[in-house]
């Protein structure tokens, strides 16, 4: 299809535009059609065809951009029109009376822009039909902030030099019946999750629920993921998840058969009986079966961790699990054998695993890097390095990045400055480093928070630095970690104890 990971294509634009626009609801891809190419009386359907790539773009939609790439060179401000255009989707604002110089200054500056630039370099990379001399030139101009022109580019090369993948029914479903073969799923059922999923309309989740009625496997997948993550209630209704997945799992969907062995292990369902682990077990090999690595890994757990019904622990099975799964670079696996090596006290293999999963940019594994670099352990000594990986391991999706770079960048690097890493001091930095480490749970960051506070009350006496320093003793109290720092704390808080004697009292 035209909007996989392996595409640099219309289809991907579309997407990518919309999952990063301030406002989605005006940044379908119909919106992001209209203003590419200055229409607005194309039918939905016609638009979706061409960004899933059943059909080729349309030769009156290529000549304007014949138009546009014959006179780039002598006229750059043709394109201002249609940038314009993206940058109102993106910011959901309406910008109009601008110059070229201030739209050039305005694009070259833009955040959301560039994560977009970004975003279809990495599609590009991937795209085999994208020629390695495009691709070095796009991430040239990236890097130096000249995004007008790579973006101009990139629109010239989806709409005139990507050929669409127009597939004929007959070979369309020849391939995806090869992927279906594991599975109990028919190709009218995915065709119609396709459907719904590329016309964006507004009563896309009642659509998925009738489809659910029809026990479609994907809708049911995806209503129970959206239970799971809270997007219905607000909160997480695992029961209902598990309700949803049951009905997918029945037709064999890999993922929902995982995601409920998932649910019992973490006794987000049920208490973890020896009934439950049976439960779990039959789903967790039954989307080992249909193609599911996360669960390859799982079972490596599984056994790790001593959870396989009538089985004793075998870090032999769950090695050979783990390097089954990491076949297929799946990076938590790779995680799990760093770990098993690491507490062996085998660092320089444990590093090698740990390196594996970095390269691919997962977040654990790219902080536990840094510390390796930044300690010297099983490698030498390299504060910059140590410094990329930490910074590697934030540029990730919320949901999967590891908070522990964030405590790592604030207290090495910004709280006092890093000469080895020209990183100059920036307290303001380090705190908000800080906190979003605390907020997730990191107890070490309220404590350099509390510190960091009561240097700014020394020199200001400001109540407000006065009451996050109350605010996080009493958070502080209440976790396991406040008997190892509360020494520290107390010496501390002598510094400001005459003024405030409630402060020391807490501790």
């Amino acid at each position: 299809m035209n909007n996989n990971q392996n595409q640099l294509s219309l289809g991907n634009f579309c997407k990518n535009i919309k999952e990063l626009a301030k406002n989605k609801s005006f940044a379908n891809q119909t919106e992001v059609f209209y203003c590419l190419f200055n229409v607005d009386d194309v039918s939905d359907s016609t638009v979706n065809n061409y960004c899933i790539g059943y059909r080729a773009i349309g030769s009156e939609f290529r000549q304007k951009y014949i138009s546009y790439k014959n006179h780039y060179m002598q006229n750059p401000e043709i394109f201002d029109e249609v940038i314009i255009g993206l940058l109102s989707i993106l910011d959901g604002e309406v910008y109009t009376k601008l110059s070229h110089q201030e739209l050039l200054q305005k694009a070259n500056n833009h955040q959301t822009l560039k994560k977009l630039l970004l975003e279809l370099y990495n599609l590009a990379k991937n795209d085999e039909s994208v020629s390695n001399n495009f691709t070095e030139d796009i991430y040239k101009q990236i890097s130096q902030n000249n995004l007008y022109k790579s973006l101009c580019d990139i629109l010239i090369y989806i709409v005139l030099e990507k050929k669409q993948p127009v597939y004929t029914q007959t070979s369309q479903k020849e391939i995806i019946e090869n992927l279906l073969n594991s599975t109990n799923i028919s190709v009218n059922e995915l065709e119609k999750i396709l459907k719904l999923q590329m016309q964006d309309g507004i009563n896309y989740t009642h659509s998925l629920k009738s489809l659910a009625k029809e026990k479609n496997p994907y809708a049911c997948y995806e209503l129970g993921e959206m239970e799971y993550k809270g997007q219905m209630a607000g909160y997480p209704r695992y029961i209902k998840s598990y309700e949803y997945f049951k009905i997918a799992a029945e037709k064999n969907h890999p993922r929902a058969c995982w995601l409920i062995a998932q649910m019992i292990y973490q006794k987000k369902i049920g208490d973890l009986s020896k009934e439950d682990l049976k439960l779990a077990w039959h789903y967790l090999k039954k989307a080992e079966k249909v193609g599911s690595i996360a669960a390859t890994n799982t079972i490596g757990v599984c056994y790790l961790k001593g959870l396989v019904p009538d089985e004793p622990k075998s870090e032999e099975k769950a090695i050979n699990y783990f390097q089954k799964a990491m076949n297929h670079e799946y990076v938590y696996a790779s995680n799990n054998l760093g770990k098993i090596y690491e507490k062996k006290g085998d660092y320089k293999r444990a590093f090698k695993y740990f390196m594996y999963s970095a390269e691919k940019e997962e977040s654990w594994a790219c902080n536990k890097v840094g510390e390796y670099y930044r300690l010297g352990i099983a490698t030498e000594k390299d504060i910059q390095k140590a410094f990329k990986y930490y910074n590697l391991a934030t540029e990730v999706p919320l949901n999967i990045l590891d908070h522990w770079a964030f405590y790592n960048l604030a207290k090495y690097f910004y709280l006092k400055g890093n000469l080895q890493s020209n990183t100059e001091k920036d307290i303001s930095k380090a705190i908000e480093y800080f906190t979003k480490a605390a907020d997730k749970g990191i107890y070490e960051a309220y404590e350099e928070l509390i510190y960091i506070y009561i240097n700014k009350y020394k020199e200001t006496s400001l109540d407000f630095y006065l009451n996050k320093i109350n605010e996080y003793l009493k958070i502080l109290s209440q976790n396991k970690y406040y008997d190892k720092c509360k020494n520290n704390l107390k010496q501390k808080l002598t510094e400001i104890e005459k003024k405030h004697l409630a402060l020391v009292k807490l501790v």
